[in-house]
């Protein structure tokens, strides 16, 4: 599919007419019919034109102009190498210093671009900024564009792209649309042998295009081969397509005769004229009415592209009619989408009152009562720009893709996608490599409102990478999916043990799914309960531990080659997320490291009160029925006269601070330790060694400045679970006369109780 950009295209325009007003050729000239069939779009006949002319001149400037025209002609033809040439001829012609035009650079820069060659357009769009009359802003913006292109040809993607061979031919084969509700007949356009057609295109040089079809034959063939019980690849997601049809007598039979299981001759033969053009059909809901452009041929007058309707009744198409569409004749209206609900149709038009430049996509409303479609509305700037747009297709989840060369992209035409919003739709997003490459990519199909299967049209080159068949081909796209499985490990932080009957509750934005950890520790969420792109939060919990929150578990980021993601043999990919986590005894002491006081004091530091707003909160919220003992240690510092009461002072300080904060006292029990426990290290710091912080420990220490350390950590405070039932703790102290609030420990390591 051949296309052009249209602000630089109205800019060479304005330059050809410039130049051509000073030119010397006559208007029965070779350059003369050259230069009306550039005017006409005609590029491939200009440019042969142009060759001639170029051989006859003598006249060095002319000559240099008409290099020129000829590198435009092969570049507006998608014929970028040629175009290569061409411009860089045009270079060493002194074209810049003659003319002062820069635009030789910027499209010698694009014609790099379009073949994939991003290192050289990058340099010539720098040259082309340094040149007087360039406009920077293009160029930048092309110039991100290549470095975009790049880095996703680098990263790659889970976008698979196949040639669909049986659907191609060597012409032109491009704009697949769905006929039906089960997605098992194919329309497409294409300009090959069997098109009625016979007239030739003068802008592709093919003839004119029909509307073809093809049934899905893949369920059929896969029951042939359960029977013969023949081994199907399950990598192979291409579907089965028929040899196509335009439903020309002979070739309906054929089919019917080798194919009786499927119905073929839907009237396509009174929809195709010899005399014109039928291309880029589209279907209504259900398939009821197919919607395309057509360009009838007639000679010495201009024929306009319009855009038609056909009713599929009784598995027939009836009499086509011209949709009436509030625009002048003589413009061209084309590339129809239709609405689930019929009631709005897109379609492209380059219309100067209303665009922003080049081709844009439009809108109108039906309205019923006066049985017309209403006057066309642009869809704005964030779909439109000054180049053009085209192909608007709208998936079934409502999103719109289309065509565009203006907004930034990897050269040609690119497939971009836009979001339904209360405010119209989203800024397009760039489908990326390999949907798009620097060729023409358009006329994209998906089967249903998950994206991850269908189809769409390029004019990429590579036969050995793509198995191009020649001109625009169709392509089967699918998208790797990618499943998530999360498992794991749960182990006593103290003992390393694992610890069985654990709950583990996964909490995302489809709701919450439990299970349990087995006699290893080990538990595993399976694939269902997880989407792409979202983010969960995983909970374990068990009576006597501390329960521990993992937030960072995320589906988010994970593609092929990633260290954690594996192929299936279906193709997909599975990322398999572990979650381990050690959880601590609340049998245990559990320090609240921040709630240190200093040497003699019982005051609660700022930092201290920071980590009780926490242990209040859980209380709170979360051990709604616990009953914990506070526990404040001394280092061994000082007499035991001392040491007990500033223990129990320091307990104390923790549960007054609680109570402010709304945990009810009955739930607190302060125990006064003094320096009968110390801090047990386990494992070696910078600066300490792991041991028991006793006397000895400290002792051996060689400088104050470490011992200072090794004292500070002996004065410390824990809390210790000592019932997950309140009512029943009551109960159980309900027969004393008179419950213990206060206990501490005498210097023989005894239990005081200090009765009210």
């Amino acid at each position: 599919m051949i296309v052009r950009n249209l602000a630089a295209f109205f800019l060479l325009f304005g330059l050809f007419f410039s130049y051509s007003q000073g030119s010397m050729h006559s208007k029965g000239s070779i350059h003369s019919k050259a230069d009306k069939a550039f005017q006409s779009q005609q590029y491939n006949k200009a440019k042969e034109l142009y060759k001639r002319a170029y051989e006859r001149s003598r006249e060095r400037s002319e000559k240099t102009k008409i290099s020129f025209q000829m590198a435009n002609c092969a570049r507006l033809l998608g014929q970028f190498k040629v175009a290569e040439s061409y411009y860089k001829r045009t270079i060493k012609l002194r074209y810049f210093e003659m003319f002062a035009d820069p635009l030789v650079f910027y499209y010698l820069a694009e014609s790099y671009k379009g073949q994939g060659k991003y290192d050289e357009a990058i340099a010539y769009y720098e040259n082309y900024k340094t040149k007087k009359g360039a406009d920077v802003n293009i160029a930048n913006s092309a110039i991100q564009g290549c470095q975009m292109s790049q880095e996703w040809i680098s990263e790659g993607s889970r976008y698979k792209v196949e040639n669909v061979q049986k659907l191609n031919s060597r012409y032109n084969d491009f704009s697949p649309s769905f006929g039906d509700k089960k997605n098992k007949y194919l329309f497409f356009s294409s300009a090959r042998e069997e098109a009625v057609g016979k007239s030739q295109d003068s802008y592709t040089k093919q003839d004119f295009v029909d509307i073809f079809y093809s049934f899905d034959y893949t369920d059929i063939q896969r029951k042939k081969d359960r029977k013969k019980k023949k081994k199907v690849d399950p990598k192979d997601k291409m579907p089965i397509w028929l040899p196509p049809t335009n439903d020309l007598e002979d070739d309906v039979e054929s089919l019917m005769e080798k194919y009786e299981e499927v119905d073929f001759g839907f009237g396509l033969d009174e929809v195709n004229m010899k005399d014109s053009d039928e291309a880029t059909a589209c279907f209504s809901k259900g398939g009821k009415k197919m919607f395309f452009t057509k360009s009838a041929n007639i000679k010495n007058q201009y024929n306009p592209k319009r855009i038609y309707s056909v009713e599929f009744k009784s598995g027939q198409f009836g009499e086509p009619k011209e949709e009436e569409i509030l625009v002048d004749q003589l413009i061209d209206v084309q590339h129809p989408a239709i609405s689930s609900d019929g009631k709005t149709l897109y379609f492209v038009a380059e219309i100067d009152s209303l665009g922003f430049g080049g081709y844009d996509i439009y809108y109108c409303t039906y309205d019923r009562r006066e049985k017309n479609w209403g006057a066309p509305k642009n869809l704005g700037e964030k779909i439109n720009t000054s180049g053009d747009e085209k192909f608007p297709y709208l998936s079934k989840s409502g999103a719109l893709f289309f065509s565009s060369n203006g907004h930034p992209g990897m050269g040609g035409l690119d497939i971009f996608r836009s979001e339904l919003t209360t405010d119209g739709f989203s800024f397009p997003v760039n489908m990326r490599y390999p949907i798009n490459t620097p060729y023409d990519d358009f006329g994209v199909l998906f089967e249903d409102e998950t994206e991850v299967q269908g189809y769409l049209s390029s004019n990429r080159k590579d036969k050995k990478k793509w198995k191009a068949r020649g001109g625009d081909d169709i392509y089967f796209v699918d998208l790797q999916l990618i499943f998530f499985e999360l498992k794991g490990k749960i182990l006593d932080i103290d003992d390393e043990e694992p610890i069985s009957g654990v709950k583990v509750e996964l909490v995302g934005p489809s709701g919450t799914h439990i299970t349990t950890t087995d006699g290893n520790g080990e538990y595993k969420i399976q694939t269902e309960h997880f989407k792409e792109n979202n983010d969960y939060q995983i909970q374990f919990s068990k009576d006597w531990y501390i329960t521990q929150r993992d937030t960072s578990v995320s589906t988010t980021g994970y593609y092929q080659g990633h260290p954690l993601v594996e192929e299936l043999p279906d193709g997909n990919l599975l990322a398999k997320i572990p979650s381990n986590a050690f959880l601590k005894t609340s049998r245990r002491p559990m320090v609240l490291r921040s709630v240190e006081f200093d040497l003699s004091k019982f005051d609660l530091r700022p930092e201290g009160m920071e980590e009780l707003d926490s242990l209040a909160d859980l209380l709170i919220h979360d051990w709604p029925n616990v009953v914990i003992e506070l526990r404040s240690h001394t280092d061994f510092r000082g007499t035991q006269e001392l040491n007990l009461p500033l223990s129990q002072n320091r307990a104390q300080s923790c549960v007054d601070y609680l109570v402010e904060k709304g945990v009810p006292v009955e739930r607190l029990v302060p125990v006064g330790m003094s320096d009968t426990e110390p801090k047990i290290l386990k494992d070696s710091t910078i600066d300490l060694f792991s041991g028991v912080l006793d006397k000895d420990y400290i002792s051996s220490l060689k400088s104050n400045k470490l011992k200072e350390i090794a004292h500070q950590m002996n004065r410390r405070t824990d809390f210790k679970i000592i019932s997950y039932d309140f009512d029943e703790y009551l109960k159980e102290n309900e027969n004393k006369e008179s419950p213990v609030i206060n206990r501490i420990i005498d210097e023989n390591g005894d239990l005081i109780e200090i009765r009210e």
